[in-house]
């Protein structure tokens, strides 16, 4: 997302700029942008006919701003029947009750479809123990107002500042850009461009996918998340075949992955070839060609960043250990 200085920086991105389909998706899930006042949309209808059905607009920023064009896109949006949702993005303002207030008081009296947004990210401008407590604050005010509210932030911002801190029942949307959560769907939703190109818009935007949890209100539970787990990891099986075919183990193909199948997987180098190396390029989303190079170690480097593990660009069982979600 963004907030409301404009910098005229051409952003280099590794995605498409169009809509694509994410890798290994079996839940339900709904395209969407979100939007601010700086953004383009010319046409409505067409940006719906090219599939978006969901649309969250900033409301607020900080103590003070107000989203100039919320009120203008309101009927627009909700008129064609897209789905409508807001964001207030976060200010380290000292004051996340005030923050609150402000953004609740600007989106009064406006329907909505999705629970509201706390938008809290550029992580320079955080320390770890402000971002944690302007986070909860944020969330408990709005909560007792009687209000449902997720979190937007980075995948390196969550990872490093707001895991395990904020509560886990709420909705998590996060921004990872070239590569897909591992996450995404069963429990967080994904923003994954923001130089999105779209009919009807003219520009860049900023383009999403979303699970129910933004109409629920609620992120699943430890049970329902081991269950879409096992149905949607299909390529743990792979793994254990390829495991037992190369007589690292003799482990049961069973598609879960547990202990087992963490303690017969090998140390993976550089320049390591095989379908091993192919099993860990799907994972992270890049060019499964068997071959660990350059885009791979990249990858790695890039996954063992945003799960606070050391960058040695090493499969090893640490980072065996978050690719399998343990």
């Amino acid at each position: 997302m963004k907030n409301k200085i404009i910098s005229l920086v051409v952003a280099f991105t590794c995605v498409s700029a169009t809509f694509f389909m994410p890798k290994n998706v079996h839940a339900q899930t709904y395209k969407g942008i979100d939007i601010y006042e700086y953004d383009n949309i010319q046409d409505w209808n067409t940006v719906k006919n090219s599939g978006v059905s969901v649309v969250i607009q900033k409301a607020t920023e900080g103590l003070y701003h107000n989203d100039s064009l919320l009120n203008y896109r309101y009927p627009k949006i909700t008129s064609i029947g897209l789905k409508i949702g807001y964001y207030h993005f976060a200010n380290n303002s000292g004051d996340p009750v005030g923050e609150a207030q402000h953004f609740l008081s600007r989106i009064q009296g406006l329907h909505s479809d999705t629970c509201l947004w706390l938008d809290i990210e550029n992580q320079p401008n955080w320390k770890k123990q402000q971002a944690i407590a302007y986070t909860n604050q944020f969330i408990s005010y709005v909560q007792s107002q009687g209000y449902k509210i997720g979190v937007y932030t980075g995948l390196s911002f969550y990872y490093e500042y707001l895991q395990g801190n904020i509560p886990s029942n709420i909705p998590l949307w996060l921004a990872s850009y070239g590569r897909q959560p591992l996450q995404y769907p069963s429990l967080v939703s994904w923003q994954y461009s923001e130089s999105g190109n779209l009919p009807g818009v003219v520009g860049n935007v900023d383009t999403d996918y979303f699970n129910d949890s933004i109409f629920t209100g609620q992120a699943p539970n430890s049970t329902s998340t081991a269950t879409t787990k096992t149905n949607i990891d299909t390529s743990i099986s792979s793994l254990q075949n390829e495991l037992n075919r190369q007589g690292y183990g003799n482990l049961k193909v069973d598609n879960i992955a547990g202990r087992r199948t963490l303690s017969t997987c090998p140390t993976v180098h550089k320049g390591s070839r095989g379908n091993i190396t192919k099993w860990i390029q799907q994972r992270l989303g890049v060019t499964a060609d068997g071959i660990n190079g350059y885009q791979t170690q990249v990858a790695i480097k890039n996954f063992q960043r945003a799960q606070g593990l050391y960058l040695d660009g090493i499969v090893g069982k640490n980072t065996w250990r978050a690719l399998l979600g343990l």
